[in-house]
C-alpha cells in the first residue's frame, strides 16, 4: 500500500473503512474481517455512551433549571416573611 492509499483510507470515515476491511480478500482477510467487526461493536458502544452522555447532561440542565426557580420562590417567600 503507498503511503496516499494510506493517507486517503485514514480520512474516510470509520464505517465506510470498516466497509472496505470486510470487502477485503487474501491471505490476512480473517484477521482484517474480525478486526472489522470488533471496531463495529465499538462504535455502536460509542453510540450508546454518547446517547447516555446526551441525556444525563438534558437531566442535569433540567435540574439546574429547577434549583434556579425552588431559589427564585424562596427568595420571595423570605421577602413576603421578612
Amino acid at each position: 500500500m503507498s503511503t496516499t492509499d494510506y493517507t486517503y483510507l485514514m480520512q474516510l470515515p470509520v464505517q465506510d473503512l470498516i466497509h472496505r476491511a470486510r470487502d477485503m480478500t487474501g491471505i490476512h482477510e480473517h484477521v482484517i474481517r474480525a478486526l472489522a467487526d470488533r471496531l463495529e461493536e465499538h462504535l455502536d458502544a460509542v453510540s450508546d455512551y454518547d446517547a447516555l452522555n446526551d441525556a444525563l447532561m438534558d437531566a442535569n440542565q433540567r435540574a439546574e433549571s429547577w434549583r434556579e426557580e425552588a431559589q427564585a420562590v424562596q427568595r420571595q417567600l423570605d421577602q413576603v416573611r421578612g
